[in-house]
């Protein structure tokens, strides 16, 4: 009899209508997600297909001949035979070719990269210099639908090609304002040194605020007040804290525009973040494992440093790359801080100039050659890579060390 009261009652109006309410609100979220997945993969989509390019190039300083990839496997014998090919002996290629100097100056002045495409033929090595110039710059179809038509249209020393921007070469080059040989080298090592230096600035501070917030600070109205203020912080925009950073780091301390102050200004963006996870990860560890090692002998310290924060690791770990990954997509509070847009050499430390991915990509973005938006597609595709690994290594860290109580 119980049971058929039950099952009545679990079928009266206000519960059915409860439920197709709540099948209406499931149905309803499911077209803003799709529609936001649709859209992020075409915004990617559209970057990847922005970062080839066919281009008609005017040779300047090069020989304007172009290798094939079987009689070239790499850079070096690309330029032994770029340089035979403008008319210079053999004595003199192996004495250049020997010469440091002479091959750094030459590295500086030039680009060697694959083409996919010349009109010479498929998979073609070309070496380019920062005085070549373009002619003309197509997307990839339109290029392609014309192929035939600029091959057959191309005056002397200039090339046709089927330019990919993002390859290995693009990774090693230097910034230059010409974007046949810019590249994100400098970009590249600015943004692990920023990173670096914050992550060691904001973990020991945020993880230690999180040990003696949930360990040892008493339950009163200012650690609740601290708590508050934290979760505040960790949503706050993050042009605040480069405006923050202009005031104390830049020019109250005097730092200028270095690395030092653009680290300080970035722990205190993710220091937060780190601080709230860390707490998260303290708060899952049971008062029962505390209490045994209590009962076995230890002391407070000995038992959270030996007991509970080895168990936190992966809570913690997870929050630390996290909030990496935050700071190195940001842009504004860095532009705030004083991050140059142009900066033609690798960090040598806390004081130098630097530049980072989100500020190169702006100054492409910013720029009024056409090839810049190729340049600029293809650091945004490097970027994303860099934050899908950093999400994609937390992700695993969180599964492979979680700890089931």
């Amino acid at each position: 009899m119980q049971r058929g009261l039950s099952l009545e009652s679990s079928k009266s109006p206000e519960n059915l209508r409860r439920d197709r309410i709540n099948r209406v609100f499931a149905r309803a979220v499911i077209v803003p997600t799709v529609l936001a997945l649709a859209l992020i993969a075409v915004l990617i989509l559209d970057t990847i297909y922005d970062t080839v390019s066919v281009q008609v190039v005017e040779v300047t300083e090069t020989s304007g001949k172009s290798f094939p990839l079987g009689q070239a496997w790499n850079a070096e014998q690309v330029i032994r035979l770029e340089l035979l090919a403008q008319g210079l002996p053999e004595e003199e290629v192996n004495r250049l070719m020997a010469d440091p100097e002479e091959m750094r100056i030459f590295g500086l002045r030039n680009r060697v990269e694959l083409m996919w495409a010349t009109q010479d033929g498929p998979l073609r090595w070309v070496v380019s210099s920062i005085d070549d110039e373009r002619v003309s710059n197509y997307s990839l179809l339109e290029g392609l639908r014309r192929w035939n038509e600029l091959k057959a249209g191309l005056q002397e020393n200039q090339q046709l090609r089927l330019n990919p921007w993002l390859d290995q070469s693009f990774l090693s080059r230097d910034p230059s304002r010409n974007p046949i040989s810019a590249g994100l080298r400098v970009a590249l090592f600015g943004t692990l040194w920023l990173l670096t230096m914050t992550l060691l600035l904001s973990v020991p501070i945020g993880v230690g605020t999180a040990i003696y917030l949930e360990e040892y600070a008493p339950k009163n109205a200012l650690t609740r007040f601290i708590e508050v203020n934290l979760r505040n912080l960790a949503g706050v925009p993050s042009i605040v804290f480069g405006l923050l950073g202009l005031a104390v780091f830049v020019r109250g301390m005097n730092l200028g525009p270095t690395l030092a102050a653009a680290a300080l200004t970035m722990a205190l963006l993710i220091m937060p973040t780190i601080t709230i996870a860390a707490r998260e990860a303290l708060r899952a560890v049971p008062d029962s494992v505390r209490l045994a090692a209590y009962a076995l002998g230890a002391t407070k310290w000995q038992t959270i440093s030996k007991v509970v924060i080895p168990a936190t690791i992966p809570g913690i770990a997870t929050g630390v790359i996290l909030a990496a990954a935050r700071a190195i997509g940001e842009a504004a509070p860095l532009l705030l801080v004083g991050a140059a847009a142009y900066v033609a050499f690798v960090p040598r430390g806390p004081m130098s100039e630097y530049t980072v991915l989100p500020v190169q990509i702006y100054l492409w973005i910013s720029a009024n050659l056409s090839e810049f938006a190729n340049t600029a597609a293809a650091g945004i595709i490097v970027l994303l890579l860099t934050l899908a690994g950093l999400y994609a290594l937390a992700f695993w860290v969180r599964r492979r060390f979680r700890v089931e109580w």
